[in-house]
């Protein structure tokens, strides 16, 4: 198909500069620098979360005005603001594990002569960099590396990264279960078991989606014979490396 515009034409490697240097110590403290936003970036969602919580939730309890119904229905509302930040925090969690994976893979980096930098060098050392941060949890069975999801789970639980989720997972799972509560006030005692059904099933998923995040970064170490599974692990690492844009400095 013909280009139309100026912008669509490939870049010309013929103007490429033969001695290329890239300014790795400069893009380490960029991606240094990303890894800390995204922490403060969550401890801004929980701030803001505990925020609403503190004024809407004895608004809505104290408020004679205002039927078990529709006190139901604002726990429920904000309940679903706190799934919405839940998953902006899974997804700074995810791009924190990925600008770490970057951190170390550009400090590996810094060993080599510059004009040897491409692609290839720049995927095979984010690939060591994986592996050797998740070779603890994988096992080998016949011909197949499998990464050990619950091991993953159990050692992480008790993290100051999963516990930091874990407060706004609770909070939001308990005004879920509450709002189900509240509206369904009409029917006594089914009302209460719905309720913390609701608040289990949400802290469950919730749970489920944070480490099911987490363990996709590391799902290319999965390995076996196949061509099948060639194809899919090479589907898992693009994924998981397109989202390491500090590293994607060359050309080609």
């Amino acid at each position: 198909m013909k280009n139309l515009n100026d912008w669509e034409l490939p870049l010309d490697s013929g103007k490429l500069n033969d001695k290329q240097h890239y300014n790795l110590e400069g893009i380490y403290e960029h991606a240094h620098s990303e890894l800390s936003l995204q922490q403060s970036k969550r401890d801004q969602i929980i701030t803001i979360y505990l925020a609403l919580c503190s004024f809407l939730i004895p608004f809505a309890l104290g408020e004679e005005i205002i039927g078990y119904e529709l006190k139901g229905l604002i726990f429920l509302i904000v309940g679903i603001v706190g799934v919405l930040f839940s998953c902006i925090t899974v997804r700074y969690r995810e791009y924190k594990e990925v600008y770490w994976l970057c951190c170390q893979t550009l400090t590996v980096l810094q060993s080599f002569k510059s004009e040897e930098l491409d692609k290839s060098l720049v995927q095979r050392t984010f690939y060591h960099c994986l592996h050797k941060k998740g070779k603890g949890y994988l096992k080998s069975k016949g011909e197949k590396l499998i990464f050990r999801k619950f091991r993953y789970a159990r050692k992480n639980i008790f993290s100051s990264e999963t516990l930091h989720f874990v407060i706004i997972e609770l909070m939001t799972s308990f005004i879920i279960g509450l709002g189900v509560a509240l509206l369904l006030v009409s029917m006594p005692g089914l009302n209460l078991i719905l309720g913390v059904t609701v608040g289990i099933i949400a802290f469950i998923l919730l749970a489920a989606l944070y480490f099911g995040t987490c363990i996709k970064v590391y799902l290319p170490l999965e390995s076996d014979a196949s061509e099948k599974n060639a194809e899919k692990k090479n589907r898992a690492f693009n994924k998981v490396f397109s989202k390491a844009w500090f590293l994607h400095f060359y050309h080609n």
